[in-house]
């Protein structure tokens, strides 16, 4: 990030843009009491395409307790709600705790190479998450859908969006696929930074997807995952030639 005590007013809006003022109305339509602010202000967006930073240093951290696997059958995860597996959320036991892990580790996956959160919610509300979970990824399993307490707040019974949505925030409409599209900066083949026409797109929507596929049973381990075609033809090649780039030049990684 730059010093942004080293910007004035106007280079930090130049650079960063002006704030956005938005009204603010009741659901009612009623006119606001006088003690309510009539505007809102979004927060500045300090994000940097990440072609354009410099010397990252990508961390991952733990975000769970360790545990040992044979011995503790339904670990209590400590992993923050918007990496959390549905299966959390509705309270089943952690029989699977390595398909919990594979989970975290798809949204995870997906937050770095779209460089945003998969599941984008409001204050990381249980209820918006899981609404953005099936608003991405399809239909969940029937015990969970005709379980959901506040199921009748985002959706119908034939499972589209209700018409008159009242929650604090309105969810992003797009399923994986289009996401990933959005990821790929580019509504085409030929604008998609991905190798569409060879199947880069296709082969990372599948990984993410088993990933993050609703039963935990279903997803694949983590030595399936190297096996798959995402990883064997892009990811491992991209990885090697880094490690390549950086023995060749190994001024480049001190500057």
């Amino acid at each position: 990030m730059p010093d942004l005590d080293g910007l004035s007013t106007s280079e930090l809006y130049k650079r960063f843009d002006q704030p956005r003022e938005v009204p603010i109305q009741r659901v009612d339509g009623k006119p606001g009491e006088p003690h309510a602010p009539p505007h809102a202000i979004y927060p500045m967006a300090l994000s940097i395409p990440a072609d354009e930073v410099h010397d990252p240093e990508i961390i991952i951290s733990d975000k769970r307790t360790s545990f040992i696997v044979p011995q503790t059958p339904s670990p209590t995860l400590c992993t923050p709600a918007l990496y959390s597996p549905p299966e959390d959320f509705f309270n089943e036991p952690i029989t699977h705790s390595t398909a919990a892990d594979i989970w975290t580790l798809g949204v995870n996956l997906y937050e770095v190479l779209g460089e945003r959160p998969l599941f984008e919610t409001f204050a990381w509300d249980g209820d918006d998450i899981i609404a953005e979970m099936i608003n991405s990824l399809g239909q969940p399993p029937t015990r969970w859908w005709n379980s959901w307490v506040k199921r009748s707040e985002f959706f119908e019974e034939d499972g589209s969006w209700v018409a008159d949505f009242r929650r604090i925030s309105t969810p992003v409409f797009g399923r994986l696929h289009q996401r990933l599209w959005d990821m790929g900066r580019g509504e085409t083949e030929q604008t998609c930074e991905w190798d569409v026409a060879g199947g880069e797109l296709r082969a990372l929507e599948d990984l993410l997807r088993a990933m993050m596929t609703f039963e935990p049973p279903g997803r694949p381990t983590a030595d399936q995952l190297l096996r798959y075609e995402y990883m064997v033809k892009w990811a491992f090649p991209a990885w090697e030639r880094q490690k390549m780039q950086e023995s060749t030049h190994p001024a480049d990684k001190e500057h």
